[in-house]
């Protein structure tokens, strides 16, 4: 397994401890203060029951608790059961289920339910008072089955968008590394070779001539590769200076590079980063050089444009360039990570980049100003 999948793992792995934690934590902390607000609710019902029995205690039992009876089938109809007791004398009896006593507050198990079970026992005027309050819990266990379940999705929904996101984010930094890797070998294979050549010794001063000229064209190819490697960390880090630059020059230079091209700059001059123009144009031009016979590249208020005369771009791998996917470029996937060091240059300079194709007209890089 490469190692940039093994560190998405870990990474994700992390993250789905984070957010399932999290989604626990909030259950676990919403569930408590419902409970809480659940027995505080509960608490002032018995109370009320309390204190009317205590009120008949000195009544006549038989005529005045029918007042207290029918509160607790009031209570019954809600799915709270109540046993009142005054001394000896069962003043209402709507305990169905069967709890053995415990705690003053507790939550019981009765038939596959769950209980709040609240027993409340005074000596009240020489004589016990005792109240029996059993509240179902069904309504409170079903709302917090639900929010369990909403956020069991929320939780599947959003690491899954987490998980692609951080996929695709992470094989898209390690993607141009394994790009440059391979234009790094090249360049270093051939100084490695043809320093090896030289070190066999005994070679004619033409064979020496050449393994050297071969040695320093590798070396610039590797320099070229580092100074864009350089160019692309400083736009994604920002650090661009904006000044008014002379395109007019830019283009003299770069026709002295490419002879054969056809250069027509009508702009004198642009607000920009030299380097980075500078690198962008030398980059689309170098790439258009490579695909085709005839290479023109024209400057005006609207843009940059380089044209050339070669394959036409296949549809599908033209959208998958302007759609600014950095694998794949105008060469069939050859120096990717220079479609992507352009596109992220221009973004920098607040311009758009994208491409042209037809079998007529011939492709067109096309980075517009405006």
């Amino acid at each position: 397994m490469q190692i940039w999948k093994k560190n998405f793992l870990s990474t994700y792995a992390l993250f789905l401890v984070v957010i399932y934690g999290g989604l626990l934590f909030l259950e676990s902390y919403i569930s408590q203060n419902e409970m809480k607000q659940w027995i505080r609710h509960a608490r002032n019902n018995e109370e009320s029951i309390f204190y009317l029995a205590a009120g008949l205690k000195d009544e006549e039992l038989s005529r005045m608790s029918m007042n207290l009876q029918s509160a607790a089938k009031k209570y019954l109809d809600m799915g709270i059961q109540v046993r009142v007791r005054i001394e000896t004398y069962i003043a209402a009896d709507y305990l169905q289920a069967e709890f053995t006593e415990g705690k003053a507050v507790e939550i019981s198990t009765w038939k596959g339910e769950r209980y709040l079970i609240i027993q409340e026992e005074q000596d009240v005027g020489g004589g016990i008072v005792e109240v029996i309050y059993a509240e179902n819990l069904k309504e409170l266990s079903q709302a917090q089955q639900k929010r369990t379940l909403f956020f069991c999705i929320a939780g599947l929904i959003f690491s899954g968008l987490i998980g692609i996101f951080l996929y695709y984010t992470m094989r898209r930094i390690n993607r141009p590394v394994n790009q440059i890797a391979h234009e790094l070998r090249t360049p270093l294979t051939g100084i490695r070779g043809y320093a090896e050549y030289i070190m066999m010794g005994k070679l004619a001063e033409e064979d020496l001539f050449f393994a050297a000229k071969q040695i320093v064209d590798s070396a610039k190819s590797l320099e070229d590769v580092t100074g864009k490697l350089l160019i692309m960390g400083n736009v994604r880090e920002g650090a661009i200076k904006i000044r008014r630059i002379n395109v007019k020059k830019l283009f003299r230079e770069l026709e002295a590079k490419y002879p054969d091209v056809r250069i027509d700059c009508c702009i004198d001059f642009l607000n920009g980063d030299e380097t980075l123009v500078s690198c962008l144009l030398e980059n689309l031009t170098g790439n258009a050089m490579r695909v085709g016979n005839q290479v023109k590249v024209t400057a005006d208020e609207t843009g940059f444009y380089v044209w050339n005369d070669g394959e036409t771009l296949d549809k599908r791998l033209l959208r998958a360039i302007n759609r600014g996917q950095d694998s794949l470029d105008i060469h069939g996937g050859k120096h990717g990570y220079g479609i992507q060091i352009c596109r992220e240059i221009a973004l920098a300079h607040g311009w758009k980049l994208f491409y042209q194709s037809t079998e007529k007209e011939g492709t067109t890089a096309i980075c517009r100003f405006k």
